[in-house]
Formats: structure tokens, C-alpha cells, sequence
């Protein structure tokens, strides 16, 4: 493979990967986190006996996906019946 084919692939490599970062970069602009980085972020103050997959269930049974603002998580959090300090 030549120099120049290889730039040509490294060039259009780089302009795949930043196609990829726009949305990310444009979803955390608009303050969206993933319910992953919520439960990290709410662990500690969510009861133990309460289980991570039976939460995710019940937002997603209220119609938030698995993005949503910090306090979307937290109001859907206290409608499932746990209230945070």
C-alpha cells in the first residue's frame, strides 16, 4: 500500500470517527446522561435490597429511554416510591 493510499484511508477513518462523536458531544450539550452514569452517580443513596434491573425496568415502563436529563431520572426515581435526600 502506497504513502498516499494510506492517508487517504487514515483521513477517511478520522472523518468516520468524528461523524460518530457529533451525536455524543450534541447529547450531553443538552444535559442527556446515560441511566449507567445516573445509577453510579444515585447508587449510594438508593437502597440495597432495591435491584438495578427492576429501576432500569420500571423508567422504561414510564416512557424515559436510556438517556434522560439528571432530573428526569431522579422525578421518575421518586414515582417508582424511593425519594432522595
Amino acid at each position: 500500500m502506497s504513502k498516499k493510499q494510506k492517508d487517504e484511508l487514515r483521513a477517511k477513518i478520522k472523518q468516520m470517527e468524528s461523524s460518530k462523536r457529533e451525536p455524543i458531544v450534541a447529547k450531553e450539550e443538552e444535559g442527556l446522561i446515560p441511566f449507567e452514569s445516573w445509577w453510579h452517580q444515585r447508587r449510594e443513596a438508593i437502597p440495597k435490597h432495591h435491584a438495578k434491573e427492576v429501576i432500569s425496568a420500571d423508567f422504561k415502563a414510564r416512557g424515559l429511554g436510556n438517556e434522560a436529563t439528571l432530573e428526569q431520572f431522579d422525578k421518575a426515581l421518586s414515582l417508582y416510591g424511593i425519594r432522595l435526600q
